[in-house]
């Protein structure tokens, strides 16, 4: 379970940001349009760093501000994270890995989804859904860019260039674990020998 203060702050902050998205209250069950409009914001934020949050339980009045909005306990119970799993990892690849929170902040109840960064390779939407004007598109890299707090499939070269970048970062801090482990690759030294041998080394005037 997360801290109490971060569940509060991603609440009460009342603005979107790239990590952070907020949703109105709906059902999951039975609600396809929800389903959508959810694993769309999930894979875009699992290929964000750090990975992103959705609040569910929010209305925007007026324009860019979000305030709590009353969530009803069938809507909360709806949220359960084993159906989200399925439905979701249905249709991303690798599979998004997150956890699901209700909180209650005063009177007002919330569905907190918290999205983890992908591992190795970034997330991708492998099957497609639609359901009137929302949708998912089959090879879509769904992304939020620095220059809109949307969740969308990826346009802009920069953002695809460090996509790739991050997840060739990870490829290959994977391999040299690996080769570590393997014995293909001297160990790190622990902090203590690390301290040890930059003192010795200050003695020796190197």
């Amino acid at each position: 379970m997360e801290n109490a203060t971060n569940l509060e702050f991603y609440i009460q902050h009342g603005k979107e940001e790239r990590y952070l998205e907020y949703k109105r209250s709906m059902v999951w069950i039975g609600n396809l349009t929800t389903k959508i409009k959810i694993a769309k914001a999930m894979m875009a934020m699992s290929n964000l760093i750090d990975g992103g949050v959705i609040v569910v339980g929010m209305k925007e009045s007026p324009r860019g501000v979000w305030e709590p909005e009353v969530m009803t306990d069938e809507q909360i119970a709806s949220f359960n994270q084993d159906n989200i799993a399925q439905w979701v990892n249905d249709h991303a690849v690798p599979a998004v890995q997150f956890t699901v929170e209700p909180f209650t902040l005063d009177t007002n109840k919330f569905v907190i989804i918290k999205v983890s960064e992908f591992d190795s390779y970034p997330t991708v939407c492998r099957k497609q859904a639609k359901q009137g004007g929302e949708a998912l598109v089959e090879g879509a890299i769904y992304y939020r860019s620095n220059s809109k707090n949307e969740s969308a499939p990826i346009s802009h070269e920069e953002d695809m260039r460090q996509l790739i970048t991050r997840a060739t970062n990870k490829r290959v801090n994977c391999k040299i674990k690996r080769f570590r482990e393997l014995g293909f690759v001297a160990p790190l030294p622990s902090p203590r020998e690390d301290d040890a041998l930059k003192y010795a080394q200050e003695r020796e005037g190197r």
